[in-house]
This record gives structure tokens, sequence and C-alpha cells, in this order.
């Protein structure tokens, strides 16, 4: 089983959908880790061997992303509390699809997902 590590900017309520959806998560602040890093997030999770989660864009940056031995999955629309459960549903699927890479990249827009690999 794949697992997540929820940055600071993932909703609480987005976890919990995520966990009710058997997804092994974990977010920053239930490991009290608060106000770090993007370099440090991904020591974190590469240390945990686990998937980032996040809205933050600067985490699809080459030099972090060069760093990161499983993969980010960025949220690059804002969502509302409503849309929560289909977003759950869409990280899901995702993370059951998609083999960790080191490096890999995808994004979720509101309408479509986009995978990069930088090999």
């Amino acid at each position: 089983m794949l697992k997540l590590l929820a940055d600071e900017n993932i909703p609480r309520r987005l976890v919990v959908l995520l966990k009710q959806h058997g997804v092994d998560v974990v977010r920053l602040q239930d490991l009290y880790v608060r106000g770090i890093s993007d370099k440090e997030l991904v020591d974190i999770a590469n240390e945990l061997e686990r998937i980032i989660l996040t809205g933050d864009l600067d985490l699809t940056t080459p030099s972090l992303l060069s760093l990161v031995k499983n993969r980010v999955i960025y949220i690059a629309y804002y969502f509302t509390r409503d849309e929560m459960p289909r977003l759950a549903k869409r990280i899901e699927s995702i993370i059951r699809q998609l083999e960790p890479k080191p490096g890999l990249l995808v994004i979720i827009e509101y309408e479509y997902i986009e995978v990069y690999d930088k090999h």
C-alpha cells in the first residue's frame, strides 16, 4: 500500500476522507512538524517513504522534484468542502494506478490530471 504525507496546506477534512477510502495518509501536523522548508518536507517524505500531497506550487520545481524518492501529487486548483469527496476519490485512484518513481509529478486540475516524469 502506498502512503501519503499531507503538507500543511492540505485540509484535515480531505485527509479524513482519504483515510475513509483506505489511504494511509499522515499530516505533517500529526508528526508535530510545522513551518518547515520545502526541502525539509521532501527529506521527511523520503525518510518515511511517503508520497507528498500538496497544494504548494514550489514543490513542482525541478530542483525539488529531483530530490523526491516517490512522487509529488500537486492539487493545482482551489477546491471547496463540497468537492472534497470527489477529490479524495481521484487521489485514491491515482496512488493505486501509478507506480512510485523518483521525481514523478502528478498535477490534479479540476477537469483533468497531468503526469510528468522527469526521466
